[in-house]
């Protein structure tokens, strides 16, 4: 193969990209990494709005991922934990559900509440330890199901998926009907249950700022968005890759790690048929977070707020007020709230306006009338918030990294061509911040592995 200006190209600076790039530097090997807008993050982003730090969508990072524990430092991110356990919103009054192994005080009272059965609190403990084995043998059920399907086998009652399940994991999953893998669920279940769920002191951004920093200076190229590329026939020449600005960089591979709707921009204007014909897009689960400032924060402690009472009552699958587990979201003398509506992203303005009504009516329904003097700070409409995980193997959560052609490791030209374009991300493997960390790392592994050859 003839002189190349890199020996691979990165294209996206989300935290798979980020990850990737970590891994090709580490390994000595010269890369760059590409992208289009003005900060790294991809969806893992954080505004500054008047004093107040507000993600792009309400997220948190599971201290329990392991990728995670591996690629970051939550010392320095100065991680802030919302308190395990929730508030379960149902006829018309706030029930706690709190973890019995980690709050056994708070538990001790909400044993005898009939929100939740005693026998589905027993069978949560249950659960908890199986999704624990599990996780540790890195197995999963040999019969997949879907997670609503699987809770009802399981011999949860109606009641507790409604009033717990459906809200806690629609608000994690990003879609009510709980179609998602029975697998991920156990796997997150595991997740939750022994890890925290946090936010850096300083919003999600710090995430992918932390991995940024430690990347050789001038190895990321911000605002510079990628329109194509070009492979030739045998492989044995390489890629060229244009940019928006005309600047045409060449590479020995291509990763791209962009967003679905990009990367299957960038094949078509590539005119990659080979590609084309083996890009198979995921469904993607929508959502809207609005966020609010006040006075006065309508609880004092930082738990999550479900909504039990399903959407008949009102919108809000989940809140909470970030402020009180991270104080630097919001300015000194006030509070920032988060409402999160799940399976809706609308795009025209008048459908903004009345979901931003109702959703404030339903959180006046929760916290009163002082929730009319909230100001709307800013509301994220998400269409594509998190890839749909229909299945899920933890075995394969550790297996080697994918790529988009054949994969085939013979000598062959058009197998050394089939290897020159990578698809990676978290819409390949596992739709969490644990996939995106994990198939950067993978891929970087992977690539490493044919730059020695």
């Amino acid at each position: 193969m003839s002189h190349a200006d890199y020996d691979v190209l990165i294209v996206g600076a989300g935290l798979t990209g980020l990850s990737c790039a970590r891994h090709l530097a580490q390994a000595g090997a010269s890369a760059c990494l590409l992208e289009a807008s003005d900060e790294p993050g991809g969806r893992v982003r954080t505004d500054k709005v008047d004093g107040f730090l507000l993600d792009r969508g309400f997220q948190v990072l599971l201290t329990a991922y392991p990728e995670a524990n591996q690629q970051l430092d939550y010392e320095r991110l100065d991680l802030r934990a919302l308190e395990p356990g929730t508030l379960i919103r149902h006829a018309g009054s706030f029930h706690r559900f709190a973890d019995p192994f980690r709050r056994p005080m708070q538990a001790l009272p909400a044993f005898f509440d009939g929100t939740i059965s005693l026998a589905d609190k027993l069978r949560v403990a249950r659960l908890r330890r199986q999704a624990s084995k599990m996780f540790h043998a890195r197995t999963s059920a040999k019969e997949e199901t879907s997670t609503s399907a699987y809770l009802t086998s399981y011999g949860f009652c109606a009641e507790t998926i409604e009033r717990f399940f459906r809200p806690f994991f629609g608000g994690v999953f990003l879609e009510s009907e709980l179609a998602t893998s029975s697998n991920w669920f156990l796997y997150l279940f595991h997740l939750f249950a022994s890890g925290q769920a946090a936010v850096p002191s300083c919003g999600m951004q710090a995430i992918p700022e932390q991995i940024m920093a430690e990347l050789p200076s001038g190895m990321v190229s911000l605002n510079c968005r990628v329109l194509r590329y070009g492979v030739s026939k045998d492989g044995s020449q390489p890629i060229g890759v244009w940019l928006e600005n005309g600047t045409r960089m060449t590479a020995r591979h291509l990763v791209l790690a962009t967003p679905q709707h990009e990367t299957r921009n960038i094949i078509t204007a590539s005119k990659d048929s080979f590609l084309a014909s083996r890009f198979q897009p995921r469904r993607w689960n929508k959502t809207t977070t609005f966020y609010y400032a006040a006075e006065r924060a309508p609880l004092n402690e930082p738990i999550l707020i479900l909504n039990g009472e399903g959407p008949k009552v009102g919108p809000v699958n989940n809140a909470v007020v970030l402020s009180n587990a991270a104080p630097g979201y919001a300015p000194p003398g006030a509070h920032l709230i988060s409402a999160s509506v799940v399976g809706a992203a609308p795009d025209a303005e008048s459908a903004r306006q009345q979901i931003e009504g109702e959703v404030r009516t339903h959180l006046i329904r929760w916290f009163g009338r002082d929730v009319k003097e909230w100001q709307l700070l800013a509301a994220y409409f998400l269409p594509q918030a998190v890839p749909f995980q229909q299945s899920f193997n933890a075995a394969q959560e550790f297996s080697p990294a994918k790529w988009a052609r054949s994969g085939a490791a013979s000598k062959s030209s058009k197998s050394r061509q089939d290897q020159q374009v990578i698809l990676s991300g978290n819409s390949i493997q596992s739709a969490s911040i644990q996939g995106a960390l994990l198939s950067g790392r993978q891929t970087a592994e992977w690539l490493r592995t044919k730059l020695e050859q």
